[in-house]
This record gives C-alpha cells, sequence and structure tokens, in this order.
C-alpha cells in the first residue's frame, strides 16, 4: 500500500492534505502507523523519509480550502473509511 513523504511545498506535493477535528467534515477517515508492514491498505498511511520510497508526496495545509483531501486522523485501524468515494482515485 501507498507510503507517503512529507514535504512543506505545496508545488512539489502530489496531494495536498488538510486534517479536520470534525469526522462528518473529512472525506476519508484514516491511520497512520509507523509500522509499514500494517499499511495493508489506502487509509492506513506509513511515511517515510526518504522521498525515492513513497508512493505520493503530501503537503499538509493549513486551510480546508486549499487541500485536494480532507481527513479526520482515527486511532482505531478498524476505523478507516472513505466519507466521500468520489475522492478515492486521488490516493
Amino acid at each position: 500500500m501507498p507510503k507517503f513523504f512529507k514535504t512543506d511545498i505545496a508545488s512539489g506535493a502530489d496531494l495536498k492534505v488538510f486534517v479536520t477535528d470534525i469526522r462528518s467534515d473529512a472525506d476519508a477517515v484514516i491511520f497512520e502507523t509507523s509500522d509499514q508492514w500494517a499499511a495493508t491498505e489506502k487509509l492506513i498511511w506509513c511515511y517515510t523519509d526518504i522521498q525515492g520510497e513513497a508512493d505520493k508526496i503530501v503537503c499538509f495545509t493549513g486551510s480546508q480550502w486549499d487541500a485536494d483531501l480532507v481527513v479526520f486522523k482515527t486511532d482505531v485501524q478498524s476505523d478507516v473509511a472513505w466519507m466521500n468515494s468520489g475522492k478515492e482515485g486521488l490516493l
């Protein structure tokens, strides 16, 4: 499944992401892990420090209106879900 590289440069990102505190505002509910083997599906995100290993480069934005994808982070891996299935193609 995809590994992500975080960048602070929006123009260098494949995907601009905003993290919301309101689940109903999210396009997707994601779970973050540091174990790449636990990232078994698109909504379980694992990050790499090596840009060449990444499947997607993401930039976290401070505004929902600047984002391609709005996510809500969950602490429960089985809670991941698409809230807006129209955005699935972004990952």
